[in-house]
């Protein structure tokens, strides 16, 4: 079975055994009927020579959200463990939470058929996501750290998403975590790449797709690595029904096109639309740029020589998921009353955050806190504990909403907010993606393409100094 739709695709070579009927076996016993789209992956991902080992060693598929991701590789993973006794399987995404949901769903799905239940364990726990099986192989839901994968000897890894993967992030989970680990699996060893396209800083993603591309422009190139590309053409309209009813893999089979089309026309619900580069990213599967549309003259707002006093100063911070980074953010509005911002310190990690801030508290600023969501939470806490529950302001969820309108009304729509120019703030706000609840309008953690703790914590201290209370004395120093 092939699929005409696909921008660019490994060829099938017939000559070759496969895996592809027996996933789709799989795949059905869950309650998933294979489309012709996944049936094509299936059957050229696991071609097998002679002597039973598997052909491509890396498998990258590139589709629009709503395809079908789940339900492709979920089939692959239990095969896997079926076909080889003590297989281990280890699948993540782009974050630890959302790796361990989407396998909590395959365990309910496995659970569910009579004819794999009875001999998968499933396990939801905190610290171990997965099945085990009679054979005594495993499949584990891991979070995207190298840490996580070493000591391990894993058959098939599957990273979704990995266009939120530097170039630096992702050499450090696959060539110094994933393929050490697989070293002596040859022949028994695969990873799979799955993802939406994704942005300017998608580097890691931007090399394995050139590769990718290449092996099927001139076979043979990379004849260990299979690719399938699934975008709508440079030249088609990305508004047009039509159009994209004629590249997207699940039109006619799990989605309707009007459907789909509601999200970005205006006919949804409020909660269920998306913005322009969201659909352009996600739902056309094309690439964008780093700069996000959402604040098109951000850069002309800069200016990197801005100061104040630490009295006239909120300081606020923000985690980005996982852990990844922290950004530190201090908030004023100067004589003119116009909103200035800029960042006092960002980094990898989080470890640094709670000492700096603490020093910082000693400085007396106008104002010190946090949104009170995410990982963000964590720091707070420990700050809490240090300083004491007064010294902490923690925005609800109404007070963030109203963070984040004044702070985008004042960049976007009156043009006043002076940032610093720095690559904190400028590339979260090219990242950013907002998400309405109920009647509030947020930036998105989730949905935005990539960290956007600058801009949060920027948000949350123009909320802050905006609603300070008068200072008590006037310190002199500045920052």
């Amino acid at each position: 079975m092939t699929w005409a739709g696909f921008t660019y695709a490994t060829k099938r070579d017939p000559s070759r055994a496969t895996r592809g009927a027996a996933i789709a076996a799989i795949a059905r016993s869950l309650g998933w009927e294979p489309m012709p789209w996944q049936q094509e992956v299936w059957d050229v991902a696991t071609e097998v020579d002679d002597h039973g080992n598997y052909v491509y060693e890396k498998v990258l598929i590139t589709v629009p959200r709503q395809s079908g991701k789940t339900t492709l590789f979920g089939p692959v993973q239990i095969h896997r463990a079926i076909e080889l006794a003590n297989a281990r399987v280890y699948f993540t995404a782009q974050t630890g939470d959302d790796a361990r949901t989407i396998m909590k769903t395959l365990i309910g799905r496995v659970e569910g058929s009579s004819r794999l239940a009875p001999h998968v364990a499933g396990k939801r726990s905190a610290a171990q996501t997965g099945m085990v099986f009679p054979n005594k192989s495993e499949v584990w839901a891991f979070p995207p750290l190298p840490a996580k994968i070493h000591g391990k000897t894993p058959n098939l890894v599957g990273v979704d998403e990995i266009w939120t993967l530097s170039q630096l992030a992702g050499k450090e989970l696959i060539a110094d975590g994933v393929e050490p680990a697989q070293i002596t699996l040859r022949g028994r060893r695969q990873i799979w790449f799955m993802s939406t396209a994704g942005t300017a800083e998608s580097t890691y993603m931007k090399a394995l797709m050139k590769i990718g591309r290449r092996s099927v422009d001139e076979p043979g190139s990379h004849p260990r690595f299979a690719y399938f590309e699934a975008s709508l053409p440079d030249d088609a309209d990305p508004y047009d029904p039509a159009a994209i009813a004629a590249f997207h893999p699940a039109i006619g089979h799990t989605q309707d096109v009007d459907d789909l089309m509601a999200k970005v026309d205006g006919r949804a619900p409020e909660e269920e639309r998306i913005d322009h580069a969201t659909w352009i990213r996600a739902y056309c599967n094309r690439w964008t740029e780093a700069r996000d549309p959402l604040i098109p003259d951000w850069d002309d707002l800069a200016d990197p020589t801005i100061s104040a006093r630490w009295s006239d100063v909120a300081i606020t911070w923000e985690v980005a998921l996982d852990n990844a980074m922290g950004a530190v953010i201090g908030t004023w509005r100067d004589d003119k009353g116009n909103p200035c911002t800029r960042v006092i310190h960002a980094a990898p990690g989080t470890q640094w955050m709670v000492d700096l801030l603490v020093e910082l508290h000693g400085y007396g600023p106008a104002a010190f806190g946090a949104d009170n969501g995410g990982p963000t939470r964590r720091i707070t806490s420990e700050l809490q504990l240090r300083l004491g529950d007064d010294a902490v302001t923690v925005l609800n969820g109404v007070e963030r909403g109203i963070a984040d309108d004044s702070w985008i009304t004042a960049a976007r729509d009156e043009k006043t907010l002076i940032h610093d120019g720095s690559k904190t703030l400028s590339l979260g706000a090219s990242h950013m993606v907002l998400k309405r609840t109920n009647d509030t309008v947020r930036i998105s953690r989730a949905d935005s393409t990539g960290p956007v703790a600058g801009p949060i914590a920027s948000a949350v201290g123009l909320y802050l100094i905006d609603h300070r209370s008068a200072p008590e004395w006037t310190p002199a120093t500045r920052f």
